[in-house]
């Protein structure tokens, strides 16, 4: 007889838990609950705790907002003017819209460094000037 084969005779029991070692290993890799499930879970633990911080600022900056505006007159009365359209008595509110190019669709914003970034720039289409004899 071939002694490679009676070696396996006799030690059906190490084949048969290297199979089945085999077959765990491919399923804790694969499976529902594998390492490729862990990966990816850990993934969007990363993301969620990246848009929780983000949140957690935006959270901070708007109570800093509403801090200001409780106790800063100057806040308030631009906010008053902006949103409101609030004017100190004597002042002439002058409403400009918006510049349009030839089709009739608005014109191009111009550079974010020009704005103020808390506010959106496309609402302001009230100029406040001085009161007096306007010709």
């Amino acid at each position: 007889m071939d002694p490679t084969w009676s070696l396996l005779r006799r030690s059906w029991f190490a084949v048969a838990a290297l199979a089945v070692a085999i077959v765990l290993l491919i399923s804790a890799a694969w499976s529902e609950r594998g390492l490729s499930r862990v990966a990816q879970l850990r993934a969007e633990l990363e993301q969620t705790e990246d848009r929780n911080f983000r949140l957690v600022q935006q959270i901070s900056a708007l109570r800093r907002d509403i801090e200001m505006a409780r106790t800063d007159d100057a806040t308030l009365e631009h906010l008053a003017r902006r949103y409101l359209g609030m004017a100190r008595p004597g002042e002439v509110v002058y409403r400009v819209s918006p510049a349009k190019d030839a089709a009739g669709n608005p014109a191009p914003a111009p550079p974010a460094a020009a704005w103020d970034e808390r506010y959106d720039a496309q609402e302001d289409e009230a100029v406040i000037g001085p009161a007096g004899d306007v010709d």
